[in-house]
């Protein structure tokens, strides 16, 4: 369909990348839909970081397509990057050997200065990190982080400015099938008629497919970080990564904030964390968590106790696909449904990626930006008989 009526619903990082990747193919009547307002979800209540330094070819290829995006925003918009690097922890032979099969798949996609180094460079680095049980790191110079909120909302008014109409406070009550599209209807009373419907509701995406008679198997993982005091600490301190993807298990994270001050948190891809109620969850950090997170940090930083102190905490929302990957294209039992979500703690990071690749289902009829996408599709056998 050449020029299609498009309702999105969510008006965060995925569902405002894919109004703005749907201008830019020439849909002139593209419609976002946000209970709240922009980024009051998942996207304004992440730590930001953007960076490529995975191991699965099409996780790196994602993220490599999404860097070139948010280049563009900083040299055409002023996208604020700070781009103090990202460092994946490396601890044994097999990640080793991950880590360079990742290095050469990044130069073979056009990440030039992405290394592996060894420990002495990882020490130079992060000073005042224990570095005796690693070998080394997975390091990504040009990465950085961006402040969520801020992207969002500058994504809206690109979106805006080309067309499409972004409406705040308009939660959706009701998507009914309407011949070959959809009558979409809001609290607020307003009714919509669209050619396609856009799932990117984060945390809630399950309840817009089943408003539409439809299935999203997906988890609302509550994730805490905190503001780390590390007055001694004046250097700019990389993204640091002390996990492995796919591992299981639950590995620290800390970053440069400003001098003098870290946000740091737990992370995992698995579904690991609390699940709980999108509408109903505390969004201030635990007393476990902090706990936890001290002694990790310790553990990895062993002057924390002495130059550092944990600040105020807070907690935000992994929507997480039960096989952990994000959920990307046209529902399985309804063509016009098109899924963008379930990517866990990665939505800002993937956002440009996966917002062009929806939007390319609908014009195009299939993907192409990034190759390998389709074994992302709503209603693969990985999520088939899966409930969140």
């Amino acid at each position: 369909m050449a020029n299609p009526k498009v309702v999105v619903v969510g008006g965060g990082a995925l569902g405002l990348a894919t109004a703005v990747h749907l201008t830019r193919k020439g849909v002139t009547d593209v419609t976002v839909l946000e209970a709240d307002h922009v980024a009051s979800g998942s996207s304004g209540l992440s730590v930001g970081i953007i960076e490529t330094q995975y191991m699965d070819r099409l996780d790196i290829a994602l993220r490599v397509h999404a860097m070139g995006f948010f280049n563009e925003l900083e040299r055409d918009h002023g996208l604020d990057i700070v781009r103090n690097g990202y460092l994946r922890l490396v601890h044994d032979e097999d990640s080793l050997m991950a880590a360079e099969q990742s290095v050469a798949t990044q130069h073979e996609l056009g990440v030039a200065d992405a290394a592996v180094i060894d420990r002495d460079e990882v020490q130079r680095l992060v000073p005042d990190m224990r570095c005796d049980d690693l070998l080394g790191g997975l390091w990504g110079p040009s990465d950085g982080f961006i402040d969520g909120h801020l992207y969002a909302n500058m994504l809206a008014e690109i979106a805006m400015d080309a067309g499409a109409r972004v409406a705040v406070r308009q939660r959706v009550s009701a998507i009914e099938p309407n011949g070959a599209g959809y009558t979409v209807r809001t609290e607020a009373g307003d009714e919509l008629a669209a050619d396609y419907v856009v799932n990117a509701a984060g945390a809630w995406g399950d309840r817009i497919a089943e408003m539409a008679g439809l299935e999203m198997p997906l988890v609302a993982q509550r994730h805490q970080a905190a503001m780390v005091k590390a007055e001694g600490i004046d250097y700019t301190v990389p993204s640091v990564m002390d996990y492995i993807p796919n591992s299981g298990q639950i590995g620290v994270y800390f970053r440069h904030e400003r001098p003098g001050q870290l946000i740091a948190g737990l992370h995992s891809e698995d579904i690991t964390g609390r699940v709980v109620d999108p509408d109903n969850y505390a969004r201030s950090a635990d007393p476990e968590f902090i706990e936890l997170l001290a002694e990790k940090l310790a553990e990895r930083l062993p002057s924390f106790a002495e130059k550092a102190g944990l600040g105020n905490g807070w907690a935000g929302l992994y929507p997480v696909s039960p096989d952990g990957k994000p959920q990307l294209g046209p529902n399985p039992d309804a063509e016009r449904f098109i899924t963008v979500g379930g990517a866990g703690g990665s939505g800002i990071q993937l956002s440009p990626a996966l917002g062009e690749i929806a939007a390319e289902w609908i014009v195009d009829g299939e993907p192409s930006a990034v190759e390998g996408v389709e074994v992302l599709l709503p209603g693969r056998e990985s999520l088939v008989g899966a409930h969140g």
